[in-house]
């Protein structure tokens, strides 16, 4: 079974965090049947699915898991604390598809701050 959204993305993203923590979520990931599964720069583990909710919009809820990441990086805590524990995210991201060419964007808000995401299919 396929889903519509299956191919490479190429995932950017900026935020409002001001703090001393590095992001390094940015690269490149493979969508397959609604679900991708990445390490990022800092060898963070990006588990995430993709939920179609109607012809522009997705659903994105994404698990970012630091056990194995490089030991001077963590995640944010609802707080804003730094944390080496899995944190989920949640979001549902605009949906833009021209033939076969897919844009998925949105923010995610946590910690008390706000990312803005984009997905943009590079496979095609």
């Amino acid at each position: 079974m396929t889903n519509e959204l299956d191919g490479q993305y190429q995932v950017s993203s900026t935020s409002s965090y001001q703090g001393p923590l590095e992001m390094k979520a940015d690269g490149v990931t493979h969508i397959r049947h609604g679900k991708t599964e990445r390490r990022d720069a800092a060898n963070c583990l990006w588990t995430s699915t993709f939920t179609i909710l109607s012809e522009n919009e997705v659903e994105m809820i994404s698990v970012a898991d630091p056990t194995d990441a490089d030991s001077d990086f963590s995640l944010l805590r609802p707080d804003g604390s730094p944390s080496r524990q899995p944190v989920t995210y949640r979001t549902v991201l605009k949906l833009a598809r021209k033939g076969d060419k897919i844009q998925m964007t949105g923010q995610i808000e946590y910690g008390g701050n706000v990312t803005f995401i984009t997905l943009r299919r590079i496979d095609v």
